[in-house]
Order: C-alpha cells, then structure tokens, then sequence
C-alpha cells in the first residue's frame, strides 16, 4: 500500500469516526450540523496527517522494520491535540459546533486508536506483502534479501542463480522479478529467457541496484562502483533553474527569519563556550563546496586537540551537548545567506578528508555537483562518525574500518538524494529535521 492508499484510508476513517461521534453526541443523525463539524474538522485532520507524517506513520519504510513506536504515536496525539486545542479556542467564537472539547477529545482518541490498529494490522496480512523472485548473485542482492528476513512486509518466493529454461515461474501476486546486476553479462541466455518468461507476460522486471533504492531510500555501496549506472542515473539528469531559483530564495528567505531568533540564543552559547570550555568559541574550517570550490565554514567549537603534539581531537564540555542538539550548527546560517551553502544538501566535507575519501570511495567527488548543505538526507537517516581517519601534521595516518564504512553509507545516501532532490524533499528534510534534533543517534544509524 502507498503512501497515499493510507492517507485515502485514513481520511475515510477520520470522518467516519466524527459522524458517529456527532451522531451519538446528538443522539439523531442530522446532516447540516454533521456537514458544519466537516468543515472544521478538516483542519483538524489535517494536523492530524501533518503530525502521522512527521513521526513517519506515513513513511512505509520505517513501518516495514518497526511495526508501531508507541512513544512516535503518543507523540503525534499530543501535537495533533495541541494544534487542534490552539485551533479551536482562538476560532472557538465563530465555529458552528457542538461542545468542541468533547467531540474534539473523542474524535482524536478514537482515531488514532484507528491509526495503531491499521498499522499494526496490515503488514500481517499477505496481500500487503511485497514480493520478489530473485535472479543471479550479487552484494546487493544478499541486502535486500536480508532485509526481507528481518523487516514486516516483505517476501522471497525464490532466489536461483539464473532462471531455468522450461520451468514455470506462478506469476501471481509477484510484484518484483528482481535482477542482478551482473547476471545478463555473465549468463548470455539469461536475457532471452527473462523476456519470455515475465518481461512478455507482463511481470515487473527491475535490477537490484534499483530496487534496492526503493527498499533503503539510498543506493547500494556496489552500485557506487557502477560508473555506467551512475552516468545514467545522475548524468543525465538536468539542472533545473526554477529549482534553483526557488531553492535560493527559500535559503535566503527562512534564514533571514531565523537569524535574530536564533540569534539570542547564539550568544547564550557564545558565552558558555567562552567561559566553561575558556576556548574561542567560533570555529572555522576549510571544506569542500560546490564544484570543489573551497569554502570557510563557521561553527560553535565543540572539540579542542588533545596536546599540542597530537591531531588527535576530544568533544569539550559544552560540545557534547551542543553536538546532541545540532546547534554547533547555529553559525553556518551565515554561510547560507553568503551562498557558500545551502540549507539542505549533501554536508560540505573537511577539505584534506575530502581528499583522502575521493581516493578510496568510487566516484566520490560528484557529491560536490550540487550546493552543500547544514542539513541533509544523509545527516537525517544517518549517524555520521567524528571523523573517517586520523591526520597527523595534516596527513592520513590510520582510519578505522568500520567508521570508514559509514563514509559509504554516508556517500550513498547523498547520491539517492542528488538523484531525486527537488523542493519537496527539501522542504521533507527540513521540516524532519527539527524532529531529528530530539532522536538519538542510535535510533537511526543503519
């Protein structure tokens, strides 16, 4: 079911859910009072939808590995009823309803009571599964067959190195025939009998790199290597200029508002730096901008050198905290205003990291094809580590593996988001991430 099966469905329910609940206020059914609470009550649903689709109760991905978070769902009701409550009582003079609190109380509960049920129902039933025929070996393909084993809502019919030329393959509720991506290279009959078999029958046919995209939201760390798969999936993609020109006049436009509101709160932080961490408290750094254009990127301090000897860095006192919150970040608003960088985009990389990263990660530089950003895909699905390798005297001395590993991951959903930005998801990433400040790292590293 998609994203918008769910709203439909919940639509349907909401209504249905405030004329019983009017009905049995009145205790008769009288359609002018019902079609006046619709009136208002649509604003009601839609904070109510606004609220589902922060927390990501909208988000199939994230309901596929975690059925129901009860804690995101009570969080949702409470912001629902607080913009609902804040609605009503500034508008409560001039609403056609009946006792609003007590239908407004009953509506709310009875719905997102509605809400935990259908959540937590539907991936148990097998038509909401979604089901793949496997063909051919491959890294990614292991991952989404992972996925599958540990995740609601998936299922594997099969998995054979290559399909067999004479068997009969049940089409029915097949929804991917999901292809590896080097299977038609090194099986030449491998094209002809997929053709025959699902492609002229009608099945859906799709590479794992692509369906792993639409698994993950990123693509795989194998496709990373595909430097064909790549060029048709970013070359070809042209700059739009209204795109552009609406992303630039959002960044100067909601920075403008946020600098003097933040801007007390910045020089608490100021202060606080200055006298507990008794360290400047602005932090300057080069990095890696658009089209490998060096920038100045300014920050609250929150790390120091260990000793005078060592690169080695440690987060200060305050640091954690301010790291905890983003609000180390608080400067850079700055460098948005100046053009350096976005508000939302891949996050500009240290310059002599970016260096060392392009040598190791394939085809790493084309995150600088498109403006940096504060925030991002990558910073909002993501834990990045401190740092990827160690310098010393400004050169790479040692990197620790499994924090360079996040160097991919952190890489292939910045290409997912180059591959599909537009100001839609931009304003997505924004908004979530406000949400993403109060979550632990830990509840979102993958």
């Amino acid at each position: 079911m998609r994203k918008s099966a769910f709203f439909l469905l919940d639509m349907v329910a909401f209504f249905v859910i405030l004329f019983i609940t009017v009905a049995i206020r009145r205790m008769e059914i009288d359609a002018f009072i019902y079609v006046n609470n619709c009136k208002v009550f649509l604003f009601v649903f839609g904070f109510c939808t606004f609220s589902l689709w922060l927390f990501s109760f909208y988000d199939i991905k994230s309901m596929r590995k975690q059925l129901i978070n009860y804690k995101l769902l009570t969080l949702a009701f409470l912001l629902s009823t607080f913009l609902s409550v804040c609605f009503f009582y500034f508008l409560s003079g001039r609403l056609p309803l009946l006792t609003p609190k007590a239908i407004l109380m009953a509506v709310l509960l009875l719905y997102f009571l509605y809400v935990y049920w259908i959540r937590k129902s539907y991936f148990s039933l097998d038509f909401s599964k979604v089901t793949f025929l496997l063909f051919g070996h491959s890294q990614t393909l292991e991952k989404i067959a992972e996925e599958a084993t540990v995740s609601k809502g998936f299922s594997i019919r099969g998995w054979e190195k290559e399909p067999q030329e004479g068997k009969k393959y049940a089409l029915n509720n097949l929804d991917f025939v999901v292809v590896g991506s080097k299977l038609f290279a090194e099986n030449a009959n491998a094209w002809n009998l997929i053709a025959q078999q699902f492609i002229a029958k009608g099945a859906c046919v799709d590479t794992d790199f692509n369906v792993f995209e639409k698994i993950f939201h990123r693509v795989s760390r194998e496709s990373i290597s595909d430097g064909m798969w790549l060029l048709r999936g970013i070359g070809h993609r042209r700059e739009s200029a209204t795109y552009n020109m609406m992303k630039r006049f959002l960044d100067v436009c909601l920075s403008a508002l946020m600098l003097p509101l933040l801007a007390p709160l910045g020089a608490v932080i100021w202060l606080a730096i200055k006298w507990i961490d008794k360290e400047q408290p602005i932090f300057t750094q080069e990095r890696v901008g658009y089209m490998g254009k060096i920038i100045t990127i300014y920050k609250f301090r929150t790390i120091k050198q260990q000793n005078q000897e060592s690169d080695k860095e440690q987060v200060t006192r305050t640091g954690a905290l301010l790291r905890r919150f983003r609000l180390d970040e608080i400067p850079q608003i700055i460098n948005v205003l100046k053009g350096d960088i976005s508000l939302v985009g891949p996050r500009p990389i240290w310059s002599q990291e970016h260096d060392f990263l392009n040598q190791h990660i394939p085809h790493h530089a084309i995150r600088t094809i498109v403006k940096p950003g504060i925030t991002g895909w990558a910073q909002l699905n993501f834990k990045a580590p401190l740092t990827y390798v160690n310098f010393r005297n400004g050169k790479p001395e040692t990197f620790e593996e499994q924090s360079f590993d996040g160097a991919f991951t952190r890489f292939s959903y910045d290409v997912w988001y180059i591959k599909n930005r537009s100001i839609l998801l931009d304003l997505e990433i924004m908004v979530k991430t406000g949400l993403r400040m109060f979550i632990k790292d830990s509840h979102v590293a993958s």
